[in-house]
């Protein structure tokens, strides 16, 4: 059973919440929201930051397998040297910062309501880090527990990836990039070119770098969707043609919230039709 978890501390799920706020905003078209989001993780979460230096070291622990547990001990054990490096007076008071400012933005539940699939992981981890920075106190039986659970998880293999089925409701690939189907997805979980899209706009805010992954999620996705095409009858053929040229009218010099909120959802359709062609 896991110990008592207090989410507004976790420095890698505050991260996940205001990515997937600003995801399920631009979706929506609310630009407002999205900004301030944006600005208070490029406030919050820039590097040089002890909340960053947090997050990524909780991050590394849930989201960088390392494929043998030889390698999980030793990250295990840097990890473990690394919580201690903290300012934890400075950690404590940017935290504090960061909720208070969340909460008069959008309210005390708002944010932190947003689902992570990650969760236990997130908690697991950031638990630790706490353990070992001696913040938080342990009994060994769920030290030793939670440290197996999270050298089994860096252990993994490193192309593990969920792949889920194919619809095989294949005339309705236009439908499923609609605004509803991807608040709900958004609600549960964001893929890695998702995620990696928002961070380098939103947190990094290097447009150049951003510009360039959405020319190569557009490639990709043309390139996909004439494969399937081809597959298809001459009724989804037209169709096909008419999503791809709606993509190749994409104005990406301007790299912008609306340009962000369309190639969302074009990461969306490359991956159903990944999963569709194979």
């Amino acid at each position: 059973m896991m110990t008592r978890h207090n989410k507004k501390r976790n420095s890698g799920l505050l991260y996940e919440f205001l990515v997937r706020k600003i995801s399920r905003s631009l979706v929506e078209g609310d630009n407002s929201s999205a900004n301030t989001s944006k600005n208070i993780l490029k406030k919050y979460f820039s590097i040089g930051t002890e909340v960053h230096k947090e997050y990524r070291l909780i991050n590394a622990l849930v989201n960088v397998p390392v494929g043998s547990e030889a390698v999980a001990q030793a990250v295990l054990q840097e990890a473990r040297n690394a919580s201690r490096r903290f300012d934890s007076k400075l950690l404590r008071v940017e935290k504090d910062n960061l909720i208070r400012e969340i909460n008069h933005e959008f309210g005390p539940e708002a944010v932190y309501s947003e689902s992570v699939p990650d969760y236990k992981s997130y908690a697991t981890a950031s638990t630790l880090v706490k353990y070992w920075r001696e913040e938080k106190e342990l009994d060994l039986n769920t030290v030793v527990k939670y440290e197996k659970v999270l050298i089994e998880s860096l252990a993994r293999p490193f192309e593990e990836k969920i792949i889920e089925e194919a619809d095989p409701q294949v005339d309705n690939l236009v439908v499923k990039v609609a605004a509803d189907k991807l608040q709900r997805k958004y609600e549960t979980r964001l893929n890695k070119a998702q995620s990696d899209l928002i961070n380098l706009y939103a947190v990094e805010n290097k447009h150049d770098s951003t510009r360039e992954m959405i020319e190569e999620i557009v490639e990709s996705t043309l390139a996909n969707l004439k494969a399937y095409g081809a597959l298809q009858n001459e009724n989804f053929s037209s169709r096909a043609q008419s999503v791809s040229e709606s993509i190749r009218s994409l104005n990406i010099e301007e790299v912008n919230d609306a340009l962000i909120a369309k190639t969302l959802e074009i990461v969306e359709l490359n991956e159903e039709l990944q999963g569709a062609i194979k």
